[in-house]
């Protein structure tokens, strides 16, 4: 079936100043977690690990935000009857080309990353990067879906 696409892009979040991040609250959390109990008097014996339970939630909730991380996926299709766009493991829409007025690739300065809402741009929908493919629907709608690939997705375009 993945012949039949004019276009298909898979985008993960892989920044990598979003995992050094994650990874420095993590091994802050994990270091608060436990602790040593040293005495006074044996300063070189290792003593006894002390369990600090008060930031086990919230290792367990960065430890969750990892996960969705590494699962989230925005994917972009585009076939001769429509567009797709997953972001899983969220959702899937699709709009065939007879609903869509106007489609163009833009360049953007920042939005945010997931979904966004924009005066400019409508819902936005980004992983990474500054170039998009923005789309007007019929019934006014506007959406912009980020892209690491503007200018084949430029050409299946112009060439729909």
């Amino acid at each position: 079936m993945r012949e039949n696409y004019l276009f298909h892009e898979e985008q993960k979040f892989t920044q990598w100043w979003l995992w050094l991040l994650l990874l420095l609250i993590i091994g802050y959390l994990l270091f608060d977690l436990i602790s040593f109990s040293y005495s006074s008097d044996e300063i070189f014996t290792v003593g006894t690990i002390i369990f600090n339970t008060e930031n086990l939630i919230p290792l367990i909730l960065v430890c969750l935000v990892i996960l969705l991380f590494l699962i989230l996926k925005l994917k972009t299709t585009l076939s001769k009857d429509y567009i797709q766009v997953s972001f899983f493991p969220f959702f899937t829409k699709k709009w065939n080309w007879s609903e869509i007025n106007t489609t163009e690739i833009v360049t953007y300065g920042f939005v945010g990353y997931g979904i966004r809402l924009s005066l400019k741009y409508g819902t936005v929908y980004n992983i990474k990067g500054n170039h998009g493919l923005a789309i007007h629907l019929k019934n006014g709608k506007k959406l912009m879906v980020g892209t690491q690939k503007p200018e084949e997705l430029a050409n299946v375009i112009k060439n729909k």
